[in-house]
């Protein structure tokens, strides 16, 4: 009889630790499982934060565009009518006297691929017998000038009517990047830079510019003027 009750003890016993045990598992599990649901609400909590932080930075990012795109353009115009008012006086003191100033001249042409395309230059002054382009731009900079010289070359193919002149190239800016006005004026451009509220060539006084046009000519006052070939 002893040993029977003292079985009996036993199995009460290891079922009160057995149901301990799963009490404690059962615990365990929904602390886990809180544990987890709270991780996931605060990842998810992170996540949006994220990208509403990523939304802002990207709408800041356009703001900021728009307002960079609007700064250079009214710049650039700023410059354009700077440039503009100043270059007949420049011109003149340069021996190129202007009749004519043609403010954002555009032409059409037909491209090798046979599709139809425009090119705008900024400004172009004429007279009888020269012509000069002026680039403009807020910040010179050395690719500035390279395009810009390719485009020269093309001239006579973009204003064929003017073919029979003597071609010159100018820039002008406020502010250069690397030394970006001596490559211009080695290129054989007019370089003029804009300053308060006026405008000056800074190319010496014995500077000859480079003709981008196939004419032949002669020199007056120091400078080539055209004479159509033939």
């Amino acid at each position: 009889m002893n040993n029977d009750k003292t079985i009996e003890d036993e199995i009460k016993e290891y079922r009160v630790q057995f149901e301990k045990s799963m009490a404690s598992i059962a615990a365990y599990q929904e602390k886990a499982q809180i544990e987890m649901a709270e991780m996931g609400a605060r990842h998810d909590a992170a996540h949006v934060k994220a990208m509403i932080e990523l939304a802002e930075i990207r709408a800041n990012q356009k703001k900021t565009d728009k307002q960079l795109s609007e700064l250079n353009s009214n710049w650039g115009r700023f410059v354009e009518s700077l440039v503009e008012g100043s270059l007949v006086e420049l011109l003149n003191e340069r021996g190129i006297e202007v009749q004519r100033i043609l403010p954002r001249p555009k032409v059409f042409y037909s491209a090798g691929d046979g599709t139809r395309r425009y090119k705008e230059f900024d400004i172009v002054v004429v007279n009888g017998e020269e012509l000069v382009s002026v680039e403009v731009k807020t910040t010179l900079r050395p690719n500035d000038v390279r395009r810009f010289v390719k485009a020269m070359k093309d001239f006579s193919r973009y204003f064929p009517e003017y073919s029979s002149k003597r071609v010159y190239g100018a820039v002008a800016y406020i502010r250069c990047e690397s030394a970006t006005d001596v490559y211009a004026e080695r290129q054989g451009l007019y370089v003029i830079r804009a300053t308060g509220d006026s405008a000056s060539i800074t190319n010496a006084d014995n500077f000859r510019p480079e003709s981008f046009t196939q004419v032949s000519s002669r020199r007056t006052r120091g400078h080539l003027r055209a004479v159509p070939a033939g």
